[in-house]
């Protein structure tokens, strides 16, 4: 029998997935960190009058928001960051507070120093030119130059060098002892000493190899910065989502206080909209307001549910890790926590993405326990945490005369077991904050 397309209305049942508003604030609440959840929580707080903090909460909250404290709990009421000095003395009152036992100086000289100090950058380095600051003040070279010597002669000492060579060579001059060499080194080879080429400066300047390296090692203890510690940033205090101590033979997860606020809804509000019959236009404000609050503590309640499993299940998978430290960190992925928990992945990477555990050895975001894994000859996998801490255990205990190269590295991985690249322990290395092996090697 011939059939012949055409067109036609039919209905059929099919499932789909929608997100309606409700849903996608669950969402949001689930992925925000716990600074940016504070912040949420103080914003519905302010727009819905019907939420209240439960009992003394609302202590706790201001105290962990204020401080962004990970350490803040009931029965621990002194603080010792509260009481912490503060260094709030930036570089150029430093440096102004020296001008001014500067005796028996030119009014000239003075407020071109003062010039020089209000236009350092952030690493103590002048920025405008000499021959523009003697612009600025109709004075001629030799004046301008002498405002920055005496300037050069503050502390910090390399503050006011134009330059990393003339910032370096303020330093070498003022060591008590300090061998001829290191001033040449800096004023004529500092691209050679950068890239570690001892034995063509060697060849170079007619000194043994020993000789540079000594030299090296006083260029390498001084500071190319000498005005950034005056120019500190203000520390953002983590606070853990998850707590995870060692009680006896046992792991304990709790969730912190201050990462999950206990809210509630006013009982005068509840008691007015149950006791009036009106419908006028307050009770159905009060009724949406209290619909809304019961939605958002749900979505809270919801929240610290997840992270709780999402960290117990991580415990479960990672107790090597909990017991022996964190060179026993095992790969895992988060498709295998989701499968344990039965929820979806991306539930998961919600629940770790930006939340922290403090655990017994410090405090680590729920991503760490993530690691990716290289793969073993007897068919198991050793993390990339366990790798580096392998690369470091090696590099501190090689020989100095000869470091082992990336490729050696590698070597002694296979020996292990671990199948592994040079350019994957190059990258590890480098991760790790290890120099080459070029730079490493002391002769």
């Amino acid at each position: 029998m011939y059939m012949r397309p055409g067109y036609g209305m039919f209905q059929q049942q099919a499932a789909k997935m929608r997100l309606t508003p409700q849903l996608r604030k669950a969402i949001t609440i689930l992925q925000l960190s716990t600074p940016e959840l504070l912040e949420v929580v103080q914003q519905e707080m302010n727009d819905n009058p019907v939420l209240e903090f439960t009992g003394n909460e609302w202590e706790a909250y201001n105290a962990s928001h204020t401080i962004h404290s990970a350490a803040v709990r009931r029965d621990h009421i002194y603080d010792p960051i509260l009481h912490a000095a503060s260094n709030e003395v930036s570089l150029e009152r430093h440096l102004k507070e020296q001008l001014g036992f500067v005796k028996k100086l030119q009014p000239s000289i003075r407020n071109m120093i003062a010039f020089m100090i209000g236009n350092l950058d952030n690493n103590g380095y002048l920025a405008p030119s000499l021959n523009e600051i003697s612009d600025v003040f109709k004075v001629d070279l030799a004046q301008a130059e002498l405002a920055l010597r005496i300037l050069q002669g503050f502390e910090p000492v390399g503050v006011g060098a134009r330059n990393l060579r003339e910032c370096l060579l303020l330093q070498v001059q003022s060591l008590s002892e300090c061998f001829p060499l290191v001033s040449l080194l800096i004023r004529n080879h500092l691209k050679d000493v950068a890239d570690y080429r001892i034995h063509k400066m060697s060849a170079m300047l007619q000194v043994t190899a020993q000789e540079i390296q000594a030299a090296i090692d006083v260029i390498k203890g001084l500071n190319p910065r000498p005005g950034a510690a005056f120019h500190t940033e203000t520390v953002p205090y983590i606070i853990p989502e998850v707590i995870i101590e060692k009680a006896g033979e046992q792991l304990v997860v709790l969730i912190h206080q201050a990462a999950s606020p206990r809210l509630s809804l006013n009982g005068y509000y509840e008691r007015m909209v149950k006791d009036s019959s009106d419908n006028n236009e307050a009770t159905k404000y009060l009724f949406g307001k209290i619909n809304s609050a019961m939605f958002f503590l749900k979505c809270l309640e919801q929240r610290r549910k997840t992270i709780f499993r999402v960290a117990q299940a991580i415990v479960e998978e990672q107790t090597d890790f909990f017991w022996k430290g964190t060179s026993h960190l095992k790969p895992m992925t988060l498709k295998r926590i989701a499968d344990k928990l039965s929820v979806h992945e991306s539930t998961v990477s919600r629940a770790t993405s930006g939340k922290y555990a403090q655990t017994p050895w410090g405090i680590f975001e729920l991503k760490h326990f993530f690691p990716s894994g290289l793969q073993m000859d007897l068919g198991d996998a050793a993390s990339s945490e366990h790798v580096k801490a392998r690369i470091k255990e090696w590099i501190h205990r090689e020989n100095h005369a000869k470091p082992y190269s990336d490729q050696k590295l590698a070597e002694l991985m296979m020996k292990e077991g671990i199948q592994i690249s040079r350019r994957t322990v190059t990258k590890y290395r480098e991760e790790l904050g290890i120099s080459s092996s070029l730079r490493r090697k002391r002769i």
